[in-house]
């Protein structure tokens, strides 16, 4: 969202003014987590093979904005050519849920009125899930974000500070953007996108530990960006971020085009939770791609007669998705878009995507290795590997190196 010195003028106003790439649930009401439209109710409906505590959180019962977890900024940001002015007045909460509604009203300069919060001075986190359940509007020349800066900015400056987008829509497109940015010899940035119905409600969230960011849309893992021993200068994601919801107007992403006719305008906010992730293991009821260590993804070959699994796809489609199943005991199944499950053959031929049932075989342990990549040890003992695409995949090896380490969701 800081995609040119986002905000900052009026970041460091705020921050000066008041003095910021793996389930145990303890909710704080029985409300929200149910309402038609986004078939998921929360990171509590998925099995999942990590352990939460809810350490933070905002329901949006009341009728206004709980002053104790948030501001609410005020004026334009002066940057990526946004067009509205942010005040209080366009931010309110009503039926359960926060509402920050974007008109046409010529305010300070600006042909729009919309509303930005944030919880800068007032609370901020270091790793964890952070997610909220939120309907956007679906209109020409709208910006709505869920995000978070580090709180050192008003020190640091941006990009230095880091910054995590944990949701980006535009316009009345199906895609959101997870990104995140920062300092590495200038802006750098890493992330990807993926598809849904951003008028209903949805659950979007990053998890993010020491080692990773992954970002997540209903539960459903589609970018991981590895942040491990400062590697390529991300030490800033080891830090504290606060947390930023807005609705721009116009602007470099979304372009200068408004659909005036369309306005007034609101995104949705059902809640916001944050959670200490207290375990980590598998991504159980998740689908996810493998990438091999030659840049290449698995393929399940659509469990095909004639051909066996590989790790020669240089894009990621049906094929090349997976979606982990537990099989207890620590172990995990692998369940191609065929619905068939992966076999490691016992090690004594190429490994294919085949299986009706999910046995000895069909099992493996999932190792998460130190640089944020993982392996699969098969129950023969020995650990899978891409035979860097040049062949079919085994499960043959004694030792997880090059070719028996994967990346998730990248």
């Amino acid at each position: 969202m800081f995609a040119s010195m986002k905000h900052m003028n009026k970041l460091l106003q705020v921050l000066f003014g008041a003095g910021l790439f793996a389930l145990f649930l303890t909710l704080p009401s029985c409300k929200k987590n149910l309402k038609a439209g986004d078939g998921s109710g929360g990171a509590s409906t998925v099995p999942r093979a990590i352990a939460y505590n809810l350490v933070w959180a905002d329901e949006f019962n009341g009728t206004s904005l709980n002053p104790n977890n948030w501001n609410i900024d005020v004026g334009n940001p002066g940057v990526n050519h946004e067009q509205e002015y942010y005040q209080a007045s366009n931010v309110t909460e009503t039926g359960g849920n926060l509402v920050i509604t974007a008109q046409q009203q010529s305010v300070g300069g600006q042909p729009y009125t919309s509303g930005k919060i944030e919880t800068s001075g007032k609370f901020s986190t270091t790793y964890g899930r952070i997610e909220a359940r939120m309907a956007l509007p679906m209109v020409t020349g709208t910006w709505p974000a869920f995000w978070m800066l580090g709180t050192n900015i008003g020190t640091a400056g941006w990009p230095q500070c880091g910054e995590i987008d944990i949701m980006e829509h535009v316009n009345t497109t199906g895609t959101i953007l997870g990104t995140m940015h920062w300092y590495d010899g200038g802006n750098t940035q890493y992330g990807s996108s993926t598809t849904t119905t951003p008028g209903d409600f949805h659950i979007y969230a990053v998890e993010w530990t020491p080692q990773s960011i992954n970002w997540y849309v209903d539960n459903t893992l589609y970018v991981t960006g590895n942040i491990t021993n400062n590697i390529n200068n991300t030490g800033a994601f080891q830090h504290p971020f606060f947390i930023i919801l807005n609705l721009a107007i116009g602007g470099d992403l979304s372009g200068s085009t408004v659909n005036n006719g369309a306005l007034p305008t609101s995104m949705l906010v059902d809640y916001v939770h944050v959670y200490n992730i207290t375990s980590t293991g598998p991504p159980v009821g998740q689908t996810i791609t493998l990438k091999g260590s030659n840049g290449l993804y698995v393929t399940g070959n659509n469990g095909q007669a004639d051909s066996a699994m590989a790790c020669d796809r240089a894009t990621a489609q049906g094929w090349e998705t997976f979606t982990v199943g537990d099989a207890g005991n620590g172990l995990i199944t692998l369940k191609g878009t065929n619905g068939e499950y992966v076999t490691s053959n016992n090690g004594d031929s190429a490994m294919a995507c085949n299986r009706s049932t999910a046995q000895g075989w069909e099992q493996f342990r999932w190792i998460n290795n130190p640089d944020g990549t993982i392996s699969l040890q098969g129950t023969n003992g020995m650990y899978v590997t891409s035979n860097n695409g040049v062949g079919w995949m085994t499960c043959d090896r004694t030792q997880a190196q090059g070719w028996e380490e994967f990346k998730v969701n990248q």
